[in-house]
């Protein structure tokens, strides 16, 4: 007699006093039950490291328009805007939603962004670390033409440059002079983020 007619007359209770499946009937389930989890799992994990890599990109973009803000409000410079104690403002205060630390300062999130600020006020470097697939992801904002010493990833057009350093640690995901030394054109784009 199959499953499924068993199944069928314990329904309807035809058979005797035989109640219940048996432990092979048991361990079929535990083991259909386990082959999807195997098939589930992996799925949902790509999906959170997607969604992780896709959320460090929009919060450097809310980062990049509240940067955009200060640099208009601040007479088109970047000067003291990593700089809590700022005597015009601040990017915190400009409210994106998000976490704000010194280029020297590691991004350990993607909500947590690391800029930096060049010498002359005129460039700006934001970092943010994925966290699930270690990816840093980058953005520059050149507003003009730089000198090839300036530390923009080797960028000296004006512009604004995307990009990701794969594999990367927290500790090197920094928009400082160290962090965006690592930033080249080889993983720098002009037209947006690569797919992450």
């Amino acid at each position: 007699m199959s499953f499924v007619e068993r199944c069928r007359q314990r329904h309807l209770g035809s058979e005797g006093g035989d109640e219940g499946f048996t432990l092979i009937e048991l361990l079929v389930v535990l083991l259909i039950i386990g082959i999807l989890l195997a098939i589930a799992i992996p799925t949902f994990l790509s999906v959170t490291k997607g969604a992780n890599n896709t959320a460090a990109q929009a919060n450097l973009q809310n980062a990049l328009t509240g940067a955009k803000t200060y640099f208009t409000d601040s007479n088109q410079t970047y000067t003291n805007l990593e700089s809590p104690s700022a005597s015009t403002s601040d990017i915190q205060q400009i409210g994106t939603g998000l976490s704000f630390v010194s280029g020297t300062a590691p991004s350990s999130g993607p909500h947590i962004v690391s800029a930096f600020v060049t010498d002359t006020g005129s460039a700006l470097v934001l970092a943010a670390f994925a966290n699930g697939t270690n990816d840093c992801w980058v953005e520059i904002d050149n507003t003009v033409t730089q000198t090839a010493g300036t530390t923009t990833g080797g960028q000296t057009a004006p512009g604004t440059y995307f990009g990701v350093i794969k594999a990367s640690t927290p500790t090197t995901c920094i928009g400082s002079t160290a962090g965006a030394a690592t930033f080249t054109a080889a993983n720098l784009l002009t037209t947006g983020f690569p797919a992450g």
